[in-house]
């Protein structure tokens, strides 16, 4: 019960961490993508694989609710959540956006029928970040952006925050390399990594300052596009709709 209010206290209090400033980096101040690829991973167990019309990725944010994007449930459901303790289905759930094209709110809670995560599998969310911020990319997106199928597989990478704008932004180079499974250290989303966390480490803890709503082409780049939680109309549906 300690576990479980320390956790809740984190979700609330961590909604007013104060974001940072900045705009944008260009490509050569950021890294040089590593020549090895993101591999599968079975780390960060509260990231779940949501399935139903379409292929989304979700994060547990409390024992019951789990984190995602508008546009993974703009259908009536059922929607499936395949969490470490099986698959679980329902039909509840809260969006703030549209979840359109272009939506800077495009953010959802699906709720589960009773408590299902543990303290452990819990990531609290926040909102600070600033261009230049390393952040951590999970999902369950395609391997590659011509093999739409190859979803299904947790997979993570890294990245650094390149842009603001109404989105949290991160750049991978070369428009072919749509996928988290991208170069090691300049990840980027695929389909199926909708919904997906945006995860920047705050001390030893990770915390989810954003989630992924699309993807646009820039030039030789990819630029991946998440929810800011600075926002305030962001934050405060969060810190009212978490149960």
């Amino acid at each position: 019960m300690k576990q479980i209010l320390r956790v809740t206290l984190c979700l609330i209090t961590s909604l007013f961490i104060l974001s940072g400033c900045g705009k944008s980096l260009s490509e050569a101040e950021l890294p040089r993508p590593s020549s090895r690829t993101a591999m599968a991973t079975q780390s960060f167990p509260g990231i779940v694989m949501i399935t139903g019309q379409k292929l989304c990725t979700g994060t547990f944010v409390s024992p019951s609710t789990i984190l995602t994007a508008a546009h993974c449930l703009l259908d009536a459901g059922p929607f499936t959540v395949h969490t470490t303790r099986g698959p679980i289905q329902t039909t509840q759930k809260v969006t703030l956006g549209s979840g359109a094209e272009g939506d800077p709110f495009d953010v959802a809670l699906l709720y589960l029928p009773s408590p299902v995560a543990s303290p452990q599998e819990i990531i609290p969310v926040a909102s600070g970040a600033s261009v230049g911020d390393a952040v951590t990319l999970v999902g369950f997106g395609c391997s590659s952006s011509e093999i739409p199928a190859s979803g299904g597989i947790k997979r993570l990478g890294s990245n650094i925050i390149a842009e603001r704008s109404e989105f949290l932004e991160v750049a991978t180079p070369g428009i072919q390399i749509k996928q988290i499974a991208g170069p090691e250290n300049r990840a980027g989303a695929c389909f199926g990594d909708s919904g997906g966390p945006l995860l920047k480490k705050v001390g030893e803890l990770f915390m989810v300052i954003g989630v992924s709503h699309g993807a646009y082409n820039e030039g030789s780049r990819q630029m991946s596009q998440f929810v800011d939680f600075s926002q305030p109309s962001v934050r405060n549906f969060l810190s009212t709709y978490i149960r």
